[in-house]
């Protein structure tokens, strides 16, 4: 029995994730954000580029691969977030996760609809997707841009967090869009429901990983690598267990899995933390490149300067109405509450449950709203590419101009 082997998907595999280490080296050696060559890579080998990358050969798979990877990437996040760290962090990180979610929530539907004229459903759905900053942007972010800690772990906890309720949040919504019968209680219930089955799924995979590496004795030279790849396990089955029961109740799983792991005394932890930050760093080199590579000028361009506007106002006007609103009395300087309020990038998660929800809406019989689909996609994406582009791409200038680089002195 012969094996058939796809030479074009290997070529395209290991050109994206050769694109995907140039880009971390050349932000290694530049000391810029490396999801900034990561989107530049993504566009020149999709269809606005090379057109070596299309929706087409993604395939159904996208959702699938983008999903797993996610998990990984929150999971390695929420590992890294001590539970010190973040209960002695300011009030600043309960506010941004609640009140200054709850503002942007409103402000970006309230904004999508008046200046794009998009249905409240539409509206509420992409400000649903909007409401996080990504962790997958984040930590590039800080890892070149190094801010007092109480800045760097504000930023980290709110994008995990609000990163895992605003993908709850939006297939909430997009589930009571599409079925149109759900009554007001439906959706806290929905709600509910999937951070529930997340957080349980989560407990219970950190308890019998914590079990396996801490009780069941190994030989001393393979425990380590033992370890690693439990711990990677660990994010995967998590996710894949969680989100097979609920949609979106995987990243939930992911993320409290991590954050259990992280905070629980594991031996190798250094070496464990070392390899989840190689292979995050992988993942999201592939990831970043093949959304990227589904960016289509068309969509972004047909928003015309509505959707600079929308842009606009959310970047300018609500994400540091939402942050001064948040920090205040927090401890945080002016200076560091402007760096808060102008390094809020949109990240993976929105862009791929975005892709997802228009591939929905465009191929149900018949169509349910091929129209809405497309500015829901356009708006995301024009958001997430400016977002990081500007913000990612210029977050070390930022900090520069404002003041609030710590150095090693």
């Amino acid at each position: 029995m012969s094996i058939h082997v796809d030479l074009d998907l290997v070529a395209l595999v290991a050109a994206i994730v050769g694109l995907g280490v140039t880009a971390q080296f050349l932000a290694a050696k530049y000391r810029v954000p490396s999801v900034l060559f990561l989107i530049v890579a993504g566009v020149a080998i999709g269809p606005e580029g090379l057109a070596i990358v299309s929706i087409d050969t993604s395939g159904e798979a996208l959702s699938t691969i983008v999903g797993v990877s996610v998990a990984i990437i929150v999971f390695e996040g929420a590992f890294r977030l001590e539970y010190e760290t973040v209960r002695d962090a300011p009030r600043a990180i309960e506010w941004l996760i609640t009140i200054g979610a709850a503002m942007a929530f409103f402000g970006t539907a309230l904004t999508v609809r008046l200046l794009l004229g998009a249905s409240w459903d539409i509206a509420f759905l992409v400000a649903a997707l909007l409401v996080a900053t990504g962790p997958t942007v984040i930590t590039p972010i800080l890892a070149v841009v190094s801010v007092r800690e109480a800045v760097a772990t504000t930023l980290e906890t709110e994008g995990i967090v609000n990163d895992v309720t605003a993908a709850i949040l939006a297939i909430v919504l997009f589930k009571a869009m599409t079925a149109q019968e759900l009554a007001p209680r439906g959706y806290v219930f929905l709600f509910a429901q999937r951070l529930g089955m997340g957080i349980l799924t989560g407990l219970v995979i950190a308890g019998v990983v914590w079990y396996l590496i801490t009780q069941v004795e190994l030989p001393a030279q393979a425990a380590p690598q033992t370890a690693r790849l439990l711990t990677l396990a660990a994010a995967v089955i998590a996710f894949a267990i969680a989100d097979s029961v609920f949609s979106e109740a995987g990243i939930a799983a992911a993320a409290t899995a991590g954050f259990t792991l992280g905070n629980l005394d594991l031996p190798h932890r250094e070496s464990i933390l070392r390899f989840k930050q190689d292979v995050t760093l992988l993942v999201l080199s592939f990831v970043f490149i093949v959304l990227a590579a589904l960016v289509e000028f068309s969509k972004l361009l047909a928003l015309g300067v509505a959707g600079l506007a929308v842009v606009a106002v959310l970047t300018l006007l609500l994400r540091p109405l939402v942050v001064f609103v948040s920090t205040a009395g927090g401890g945080f300087s002016i200076r560091e509450r402007l760096f808060i309020s102008f390094v809020g990038p949109r990240g993976i998660v929105p862009a791929s449950v975005a892709t997802l929800f228009a591939i929905r809406l465009r191929s149900s019989t018949p169509p349910s709203d091929p129209a809405g689909a497309d500015l829901l996609l356009g708006t995301v994406f024009l958001v997430i590419l400016v977002t990081v582009v500007v913000e990612a791409g210029f977050a070390r200038q930022i900090a520069a101009v404002l003041g609030v680089i710590q150095t090693d002195d």
